[in-house]
């Protein structure tokens, strides 16, 4: 098995994504948001963090960037990241998918990145989704997201 893999990068893209991009590019640069997109436990909550900081808490001073638009050639999601005033990087556990894949976008880039994991109160070691009532995931995912609109922003809504 190969210790590095080579991904090439697409001219398709996603057009609800490249919309969505051309709508934030508009005004003053925000604050870049990636996350975790993972099928497990650790990934959703990441994810859903991610979604309510730049969605519901603070939409003026963030973007969300998925991560699949930085395998595009050209615009949308990777022009939002040459954009914006810091990078936020969400991390569901010390794998740093995320991390590792901005980087070989971006390999300049200095993002701050969070472990969401670490800021999780799940018992024991779930994986699924299933494994855990859906209020506690969504427990979980807005303590995260308050936690750090606090620490980055100074306040919550």
């Amino acid at each position: 098995m190969a210790d590095t893999i080579q991904i090439e990068l697409s001219n398709h893209s996603c057009g609800a994504g490249l919309e969505y991009a051309r709508r934030q590019s508009t005004g003053s640069a925000k604050d870049a948001v990636l996350c975790c997109e993972g099928m497990c436990l650790k990934g959703e909550t990441a994810r859903r963090a991610a979604n309510l900081i730049c969605h519901r808490l603070v939409p003026e001073k963030t973007v969300r960037i998925c991560h699949g638009g930085l395998l595009e050639k050209n615009g949308g999601m990777r022009d939002l990241m040459q954009q914006a005033n810091q990078v936020l990087i969400l991390d569901g556990c010390g794998m740093a998918c995320c991390s590792r894949l901005t980087k070989a976008a971006f390999p300049d880039l200095q993002p701050e990145v969070v472990f969401t994991d670490k800021m999780t109160a799940y018992t024991g070691n779930p994986f699924g989704i299933d494994e855990v009532p859906e209020a506690e995931i969504i427990a979980n995912a807005q303590n995260v997201a308050t936690t750090l609109v606090r620490k980055y922003y100074g306040y919550c809504q």
